[in-house]
């Protein structure tokens, strides 16, 4: 067996696990690994790291997904309620790994790691960046 890589299975599994299904007052949230420029409220998903612990036998991975949520405000705001609500919702979604779903892949354990907040200020916008780390430990089945 040759080992595969599973970026773009796990990342599928993501977007199709958080797609639509993130709200916020009456809204549903953009999710993806593009994002339309127009969008104000998104959660952008992309691979970090890829780490292949494989034996001769099994072919196993250690990938951390990252994902950006980000709420871009008026110069004069700056409130956290979005990008805490997005945020809440997408740990409940994420915490099975059963749930995380992948062709030619399993998902054996998915952690949340580490979590930080970031702001930006531009001429025009005032951003609320929250950033989830997910370590995703998949297995490559025969």
């Amino acid at each position: 067996m040759i080992a595969k890589d599973p970026t773009h299975e796990i990342l599928k599994a993501y977007y199709n696990l958080l797609n639509e299904a993130i709200v916020y007052d009456g809204e549903t949230i953009t999710v993806g690994t593009k994002i339309p420029q127009d969008t104000d409220k998104y959660v952008l998903i992309y691979v970090e790291s890829v780490d292949n612990y494989s034996s001769a036998k099994d072919f196993v991975f250690d990938v951390t997904v990252s994902m950006q949520i980000v709420s871009m405000q008026d110069i004069n705001e700056g409130d956290d309620t979005v990008v805490n609500s997005i945020f809440e919702q997408v740990i409940e979604l994420l915490g099975n790994p059963d749930s995380i779903q992948m062709n030619g892949f399993t998902c054996l354990t998915s952690v949340p790691g580490s979590m930080s907040r970031d702001t930006e200020l531009t001429d025009t916008n005032y951003n609320i960046i929250r950033k989830l780390q997910i370590t995703n430990f998949i297995q490559q089945i025969k």
